[in-house]
């Protein structure tokens, strides 16, 4: 989608009058320039007056560089509108429309049908990209030209694994990079997890914590299972700096040396239980949302004597009452 400034015969005209030294010819009675969301100029069509009265389009090539820079001055004078062509609508709604995990569905089934979804987008956007040079093609000025033309249209990649840096300049012509690099970016990135937008607040994790004991933990033999296993056991939010604790056992408080009221609802990092790099939190957090869980990773908390802890950390995602939650097993490394 781009933001089009268009010069309208009013707005030439007052262009004539400040810059009477181009000579814009009479003729031209529309220039459209095209920026993209950073409000650079991409692209520049005009328009003049055929023979019987129609419009037709004027090589802007014909301006020369001193008109075409005025002109981009020019541009808020102009109206404003947005233009984007029905083809690439249907990308950019394949893009917003992409599966999300919602922990009902398998994630590899969801992958599979990401994946689907997006090479159907770069599908499009190759059709696109091709009708470009191919009409390009038939305007050509000259042999030269027609065969750089025709080796750009026999180079768009087939698929998207085969996109590089070196298709960049291909799209780049056709003004079509910014959304295939986008599609390229979604194939390679593992699906979204349907989180809650809000952050957990200390407030909003008492509720959090009911909707998780009466999907999980109301069952008193699970319930008993939880509070007197003894290995450490954590519920919490998801996030990396942002996760908060929703419920610990009492193994949990005894490793940590610190008792449930002092931490229940605080952040995890902020909480100073946690000593060991955000490097390798990033890891864990990373191996969550692309696998589901972890096992047998090696992390360092800080006990209740503020002594540093190694400790092995598995994990898992859990989705219950339509959120989800860390689930992790702490087990103390001997030193």
């Amino acid at each position: 989608m781009y933001a089009v400034a268009v010069l309208d015969r009013e707005a030439l005209e007052v262009f004539r009058r400040e810059y009477p030294w181009l000579e814009l010819t009479p003729d031209v009675i529309e220039v459209s320039l095209y920026m993209d969301e950073n409000g650079a100029p991409v692209r520049v069509t005009a328009a003049s007056l055929g023979a019987s009265g129609e419009m037709q389009a004027y090589d802007v090539n014909a301006f020369g560089a001193e008109t075409l820079l005025a002109l981009i001055r020019h541009a808020p004078r102009g109206k404003t509108a947005m233009e984007d062509c029905p083809e690439e609508i249907e990308v950019r709604t394949l893009l917003e429309t992409l599966p999300i995990a919602d922990g009902i569905r398998s994630v590899d089934e969801v992958e599979a049908q990401r994946k689907q979804q997006l090479e159907r987008a770069y599908e499009s956007l190759r059709t696109i990209a091709a009708n470009k040079f191919e009409q390009a093609l038939g305007q050509a000025a000259n042999a030269t030209e027609r065969d750089r033309i025709a080796r750009n249209l026999a180079a768009i990649p087939a698929t998207l694994p085969e996109i590089d840096e070196a298709s960049k300049s291909i799209f780049l012509e056709v003004d079509l990079w910014r959304l295939v690099a986008i599609v390229r970016d979604e194939y390679v990135l593992p699906a979204d997890y349907d989180l809650s937008l809000r952050k957990p607040t200390e407030k909003s994790v008492t509720g959090a914590f009911a909707a998780i004991e009466a999907d999980a933990l109301a069952y008193p033999l699970i319930q008993a299972l939880f509070d007197l296993s003894p290995t450490a056991f954590s519920i919490s939010t998801t996030g990396q700096d942002s996760s908060r604790f929703v419920r610990v056992n009492q193994a949990y408080l005894d490793l940590v040396g610190k008792a449930w009221d002092e931490i229940a609802g605080s952040e995890m990092v902020s909480s100073g239980l946690l000593t060991d790099d955000a490097g390798a939190r990033a890891r864990r957090l990373s191996l969550l949302d692309s696998d589901g869980g972890y096992v047998g990773e090696i992390a360092l908390i800080r006990n209740g004597k503020g002594e540093t802890v190694t400790v092995s950390i598995s994990a898992r995602r859990l989705f219950l009452s339509g959120q989800f939650y860390d689930f992790e097993v702490l087990t103390p490394i001997a030193g």
